[in-house]
């Protein structure tokens, strides 16, 4: 069975639910904050008088974009985010929420179909990958890497026994929602990291990529954009700890 907030047809109300509570369970142990410092915000630095474009794919109810404009903006940083998300009633949700955040434009958007008319410097995920099949992770990496001018930043899920444990315990303080059961759904459908190094060098062969795992129970996958400017991580899919 898959995840139930991924069915058009699922409740409305606990589809909201689920995505009020993600927001809650992001902040203790997505561990975004740290993927988009050392990432995507670092690298910013590098050139900060620069305007930039991050597109974040499967953005949900686009707290983490809240987030990364604020994180951005105090440090003297120009960076607009263009949200993305397939389920017309997140889109309404993550609108009447953060519609009004300076910087940040929300889209119903199909990523394997549709095509943005400007550059994007960064692209951004969290816990989206482990939604598609593997065909689909890798055409979507080829479809996308050549549009992104500096780095794609992917975090997902490990899928390990520890993992799943804990989240089993944590989960039982999000109750009346799909959290608990796709939470669970979504571990067993993560990753490896030697599997979802095989998926970027399918993709994108011979292109620079690395693996990161962070606890509790995440891995980053980092690939580099087309422009020269962006450094190269040293080692294609070299794994990180």
């Amino acid at each position: 069975m898959g995840e139930l907030m991924d069915d058009p047809d699922c409740s409305k109300e606990l589809l909201l639910r689920t995505i009020r509570q993600l927001a809650s369970i992001n902040r203790l142990v997505a561990r975004y904050r740290t993927i988009l410092k050392r990432r995507i915000l670092h690298d910013m630095l590098k050139e900060p008088d620069r305007s930039y474009h991050l597109v974040d794919m499967g953005a949900g109810g686009c707290d983490i974009d809240a987030w990364l404009l604020r994180a951005a903006r105090k440090l003297g940083l120009t960076l607009r985010i263009t949200a993305v998300d397939i389920d017309p009633r997140i889109i309404d949700y993550a609108r009447s929420t953060y519609g009004a955040v300076e910087g940040l434009s929300i889209r119903r958007f199909d990523l394997l179909a549709d095509r943005l008319d400007e550059p994007v410097d960064y692209v951004f995920a969290n816990h989206f990958l482990h939604h598609l099949p593997n065909e689909e992770i890798i055409r979507l990496l080829r479809i996308w890497q050549p549009l992104v001018r500096r780095r794609m930043v992917f975090g997902d899920l490990l899928r390990d026994r520890l993992s799943y444990l804990g989240f089993s315990l944590l989960s039982l303080f999000y109750r009346n929602s799909f959290a608990r059961h796709d939470g669970l759904v979504s571990i067993r459908r993560g990753f490896r990291a030697g599997e979802l190094a095989a998926l970027a060098r399918n993709a994108r062969p011979g292109l620079p990529c690395s693996i990161q795992r962070l606890a509790p129970g995440r891995l980053v996958l980092c690939m580099e954009g087309n422009s020269t400017e962006a450094p190269p991580t040293p080692d294609l899919c070299e794994k990180k700890h």
